[in-house]
């Protein structure tokens, strides 16, 4: 949900780069960026043995669908670090940067506050006590 913020409205933390590229994206990657793909390996392997258990008869299949479930399941996870990454680089997600301002946080989506007060007027109010 990247795209609800509307043309010249701030993001959470500092740009780093607008529109990153795909080098912009790999050079940025670090540790947290690569735990999905490093937990994807042996979660491919469960899901592709488990998966092809029933293919015993047919050797040759079963290491083809092996090959394509852990194949698949790595680049859907080195995706997720990746896109990651370009969070990062766009303001999305915590880049370790901060605005100069604190008080100019993006508030377009708090709903809590309302809520909150809401619920205190009602824990506060004299109709509770009367019950």
């Amino acid at each position: 949900m990247k795209h609800i913020y509307e043309p010249g409205e701030r993001t959470p933390y500092p740009v780093i780069i607008e529109q990153p590229t795909f080098r912009d994206v790999i050079h940025n990657m670090e540790l947290p960026e690569f735990v999905p793909f490093l937990i994807s390996i042996p979660l491919g392997t469960y899901m592709g043995y488990r998966t092809t258990f029933n293919l015993q008869d047919v050797p040759q299949s079963r290491r083809q669908a092996f090959g394509m479930l852990l194949g698949l399941t790595m680049v859907i996870h080195f995706y997720m670090g990746m896109k990651g990454s370009a969070y990062k680089l766009m303001g999305f997600e915590n880049n370790g940067l901060r605005w100069p301002k604190p008080e100019h946080k993006v508030k377009k989506y708090d709903f809590t506050s309302d809520f909150h007060g809401f619920w205190e007027d009602i824990i506060r109010s004299e109709e509770l006590d009367s019950l």
